[in-house]
């Protein structure tokens, strides 16, 4: 029995709607990896999104924009999930999961909420009650998918799009912020941002990096998509007047920003969708990937000729500079037809990653092979 028939029948066993068996390897196969690297099925799953690993267990959680929490629990430690649990359902666009001290919490269009029952105690109990740390949030679907993740600061952070295209930012819009676990203590982390899916800290600095998607409507090329450092807390990234580095936004090209902009350190190709980010401190790649970090490209939707639906690597140096990009993972665009969208990355504790797609509904697994 293949190792996908297995991941079926433990979904169908732990409660989830079953595929028909799919056979991936005809798209496996075609993945573009470094020599050593190899991409398997981790486990199926509909519209995959946010990906957290808790500890000590390893029950892996994921959120979706359809109102669904999964977990994921590979308890032989085969590389393959044998169940798959439907958590929940009905939520508003749990897109965001966190954990921290064994207790999960979900990032929603319109609040923040934490399950009061350590997340690897019982992976059958439904996610209920979830009780909110945090509204007030705009609830605007338009980048209303958070993406949340705690700090080495053990604060909360939490992702706000623009509720727009390009547009002046409210209050609780266009920002990263943090918090206390209960939600108290917000502040602002970084502003003018426009849609960040995704952010991680620098193992060695602690410094914290996000994506950020650039505007539509102006172009196949421009503006870029960007990945952002932060060393000063508040620190103000552009948006609405910049993407990229320095490319003017439609409307604001007459208009000077009131205060100091960050630059984006890397620009990737327009339109690429750049969302997760996941800096590698494992054992199992080569010591040269030590301190890099995988960033997942999702993919253009309304670029005249596709690009993205990829893996890139962001090489690092050891006093933590981004010195360059590199395609790590390719080929999930065949011609001009997409047969998987990668959307975030988790390292989990043997040093291997997590990849979900929320377009071929799986998450995959990428392993090095000493």
């Amino acid at each position: 029995m293949t190792k996908t028939a297995c991941a079926a029948i433990a979904l169908a066993v732990a409660g989830v709607p079953a595929f028909a068996e799919t056979d991936f390897s005809g798209v496996l196969e075609k993945i573009n990896l470094p020599d050593g690297f190899k991409i398997e099925v981790f486990a199926e799953m509909p519209k995959a999104r946010s990906i957290v690993v808790g500890k000590p267990n390893g029950v892996v959680y994921v959120g979706s924009r359809h109102g669904n929490i999964y977990s994921m629990v590979d308890s032989n430690r085969d590389g393959v999930a044998d169940e798959v649990s439907e958590r929940v359902t009905g939520l508003n666009v749990p897109n965001g999961v966190a954990m921290q001290d064994g207790m999960l919490f979900v990032g929603m269009q319109d609040r923040i909420a934490m399950w009061p029952i350590p997340a690897e105690f019982d992976t059958a109990l439904p996610l209920d009650p979830l009780v909110s740390v945090y509204e007030g949030i705009d609830s605007g679907f338009l980048h209303g998918w958070r993406y949340i993740k705690f700090g080495p600061d053990r604060k909360l952070y939490v992702s706000l799009g623009a509720p727009c295209n390009i547009c002046d930012l409210a209050d609780n819009t266009g920002k990263i912020i943090r918090m206390n676990a209960d939600g108290s203590d917000v502040e602002v982390v970084a502003d003018g941002v426009r849609n960040s899916v995704g952010f991680d800290w620098h193992p060695v600095t602690g410094e914290l990096w996000f994506t950020d998607n650039g505007a539509d409507g102006m172009g196949d090329d421009t503006p870029p998509d960007e990945l952002n450092r932060v060393t000063t807390v508040g620190a103000h990234f552009g948006f609405p007047y910049f993407g990229g580095k320095d490319t003017k936004l439609t409307g604001y090209e007459d208009k000077e920003p009131s205060m100091a902009v960050t630059p984006a350190v890397i620009e990737f190709q327009a339109h690429s969708a750049n969302l997760g980010i996941e800096f590698y401190n494992g054992s199992m790649f080569p010591s040269e990937y030590q301190n890099d970090a995988f960033v997942a490209q999702h993919g253009s939707w309304n670029r005249t000729s596709p690009v993205g639906y990829q893996i890139m690597r962001i090489k690092f140096d050891e006093a933590g500079n981004a010195v360059g990009k590199e395609v790590f993972a390719d080929d999930w665009l065949q011609g001009e037809s997409a047969v998987g969208r990668v959307t975030d990355i988790a390292e989990m504790a043997d040093g291997s990653l997590l990849v979900s797609d929320d377009f071929a509904n799986v998450v995959y697994r990428i392993s090095y092979d000493r």
